[in-house]
């Protein structure tokens, strides 16, 4: 007897919470949502995307943001800011206060290329990224036409000079001859840095801090026209 009273207290018990369970999510889906908590990654040097935008994104101008939880759809969400360009990642979830939160991850642009006419970025994961019309980012300027080959190439001699303090501080852009030949121009002095084959670019670089850890402070660097690191294990420089 005992037994039966006791599953049939537990019984009850269950009903009454998935009633209130129930009953607590209909209310909960009801409520009208009205506050947003968006997150950006605290490393990312850029800002191609802003709250306004990320609220444009997921909800058009001639939508009322103030819609009802129930009618929101987190994966949807998530894929619409996936799809905008400069958003790398995205995570989107709901509080208990019904706060919807966003986090945002942006694509990471390496080098800018101008190609004749065509202008882009580069990232770090080696994707093509058009200009923003709200944000320039600061970085290296490639000039010419790169083929795929190159373009990889391109990448890791970028994070090779931005691994370098002396190397980031002087480097500001990187054009290709009609020779197919890389140069390098430099921050501090009127001459260029006649890189050549990009292939080998580490060897090369290494020689041109050599140089300039023994010689930029010690020489007249504006009366320099061109180094040039193509050959072995020296240095050619040509003055004006």
């Amino acid at each position: 007897m005992k037994n039966k009273f006791f599953i049939l207290i537990l019984f009850l018990y269950v009903i009454c919470m998935v009633s209130l369970l129930s009953f607590s999510q209909k209310i909960h889906q009801n409520r009208t949502l009205n506050k947003f908590n968006i997150i950006f990654d605290p490393l990312s040097r850029d800002h191609f995307v802003n709250e306004e935008i990320i609220k444009n994104i997921l909800f058009s101008k001639i939508e009322k943001i103030e819609k009802k939880i129930g009618q929101l759809c987190i994966l949807r969400m998530e894929k619409k800011l996936n799809n905008y360009p400069f958003i790398k990642k995205s995570e989107v979830f709901l509080s208990i206060d019904g706060t919807l939160n966003i986090k945002i991850w942006q694509k990471e642009p390496l080098l800018r290329v101008k190609d004749g006419n065509q202008e882009y970025y580069f990232t770090k994961d080696a994707e093509s990224l058009k200009l923003s019309p709200f944000f320039s980012s600061k970085v290296i300027l490639a000039k010419g036409p790169f083929s795929k080959k190159e373009k990889k190439y391109l990448v890791d001699l970028v994070n090779f000079i931005n691994s370098d303090e002396l190397l980031k501080n002087q480097i500001i852009s990187i054009k290709k001859n009609d020779q197919n030949s890389f140069i390098l121009i430099p921050k501090i002095g009127n001459h260029h840095i006649i890189l050549g084959n990009i292939k080998n670019f580490k060897n090369k670089l290494n020689k041109l801090k050599a140089f300039y850890k023994q010689y930029l402070n010690r020489i007249d660097i504006s009366k320099y026209k061109s180094i040039d690191l193509q050959y072995k294990d020296q240095i050619v420089a040509k003055k004006r």
